[in-house]
């Protein structure tokens, strides 16, 4: 499918010009990575990665059960699909935390950090943390210029309470220039 749809104009940076081309290699024929690119706005669980683990949101949490295609050798839940979970749940949080910058803003991720503690054996749902002055800092420097970083921890448990891992995710985020 070919598309005659007109990008937004990105910051003129090499790495935005960069995914912007890739993205659109790769992605332009998925629905809703051709309803970010025209509106700005992707819903997390409609990220085709997202979709591909079996990720659910069931009451504001986003939440991954135990299935074989997820699994690791040691029939747990691998290691990729819980950084993917947490990861994903940040970014839901970032969105929660700005929602006058949705469609405003290109948010991606700097750093991650994450320490497996036991391993997933069965249903596991992702929760977030942000420190109040992080906030504040955040809307600061982005009100400063344009752009700003926020680090969103994240902690996966199963469904008895035990902490399966835990996480921190720096993210970036430019203000749009269209």
């Amino acid at each position: 499918m070919v598309s005659n749809y007109q990008f937004p104009q990105f910051p003129k940076s090499k790495i935005f010009e960069k995914m912007k081309n890739s993205f659109v290699k790769r992605f332009l024929t998925d629905k809703a990575s051709i309803r970010y690119l025209e509106e700005g706005f992707i819903k997390a669980t409609d990220i085709p990665f997202v979709k591909h683990i079996g990720m659910k949101e069931e009451e504001g949490k986003l939440s991954l059960s135990l299935k074989k295609p997820i699994c690791n050798h040691v029939e747990t839940i691998h290691a990729a699909a819980q950084f993917t979970l947490a990861e994903t749940e940040s970014g839901m949080r970032l969105q929660s935390l700005f929602p006058e910058l949705e469609q405003k803003v290109i948010p991606l991720v700097r750093e991650a950090q994450i320490k497996y503690k036991k391993p997933a054996t069965q249903k596991i749902t992702a929760y977030s943390f942000v420190e109040e002055e992080d906030v504040e800092k955040f809307k600061i420097q982005f009100a400063k210029k344009g752009r700003a970083l926020l680090q969103i921890k994240v902690e996966i448990r199963d469904i008895e309470d035990v902490l399966t891992c835990e996480a921190r995710y720096t993210w970036y985020v430019q203000a749009r220039v269209d």
